[in-house]
């Protein structure tokens, strides 16, 4: 199979830029990151993105929407399309077909399932066994309480956007302010900061919106949530398709844990 490579790659960069900051992700993928495995708080959404030409890159491809969906057992499902592929082999060859990853995070069975739509085929990551951990006395942080760095360390300047409607749910907001590279000859100091809004939503337990702004090549990436349904999605989602390949192993301790329930 040959990949539209330069289509692929950009959006592959795109969803990079607006990727959360790591805070012990639930499962290893930014994409599930954004959305807590917590039962009885059912819906499906898409996260649409948008970017503004910038100095750097004239002509950025815009991604289909990602697909979401979280159902009451807290089981989270992330669907990307990766771009077109075309067959140079077997009984499909000169033929074309659009690409989708599909990661499953599932809080019950302690597995971490991705699935490839081209090759046909689905990986199983199993956390591996655990003894329980001693009960702590620190109180457990709410979801949107780890991805709102308001007491993150270092240099950043953090500004509370306090909270607002979004998508018909509320969000609190933070801008995240980085300092910049060393400035350009005649250029103000400041010139060179980024910053990223993040808005999130206690109430789905999901990040809604993320803003990235460079003002040194004026581009702007935004990724937002949109049409939020609050019902049951469709079972069949979180399902592994028949005729796949499905390959399965045991996760190293010492890897990012798949497992949504430990540290």
């Amino acid at each position: 199979m040959r990949a539209n490579l330069p289509c692929s790659l950009a959006i592959a960069a795109l969803f990079l830029l607006v990727a959360p900051t790591p805070t012990r992700a639930q499962c290893p993928a930014t994409a599930l990151d954004q959305v807590a495995v917590t039962p009885n708080n059912a819906f499906h959404a898409e996260y649409v993105t948008t970017a503004t030409k910038s100095q750097v890159t004239p002509v950025l491809p815009r991604p289909k929407p990602r697909q979401v969906a979280r159902d009451s057992q807290g089981r989270v499902r992330s669907e990307s399309a990766l771009g077109d592929f075309q067959y140079e082999t077997g009984a499909d060859t000169g033929t074309t077909a659009e690409e989708h990853v599909i990661r499953i995070c599932d809080p019950v069975a302690h597995t971490l399932t991705q699935i490839d739509t081209l090759n046909h085929t689905a990986k199983i990551i199993h956390a591996p066994a655990k003894t329980e951990p001693l009960a702590s006395s620190t109180p457990s942080r709410t979801f949107c309480s780890k991805r709102l760095p308001f007491n993150h360390p270092g240099n950043q300047q953090v500004e509370d956007l306090g909270e607002q409607n979004i998508e018909g749910v509320i969000a609190h907001g933070a801008r995240i302010t980085n300092p910049g590279l060393h400035p350009l000859n005649g250029e103000d100091s400041s010139s060179g900061q980024s910053t990223t809004e993040i808005w999130c939503s206690e109430e789905l337990s999901a990040v809604v919106l993320t803003v990235r702004e460079n003002p040194r090549t004026g581009s702007k990436i935004t990724v937002a949530m949109r049409n939020i349904e609050r019902t049951e999605p469709d079972p069949a989602l979180f399902q592994i398709p028949e005729g796949y390949t499905v390959t399965e192993r045991v996760r190293d301790p010492k890897s990012p844990s798949p497992d949504p329930t430990q540290p």
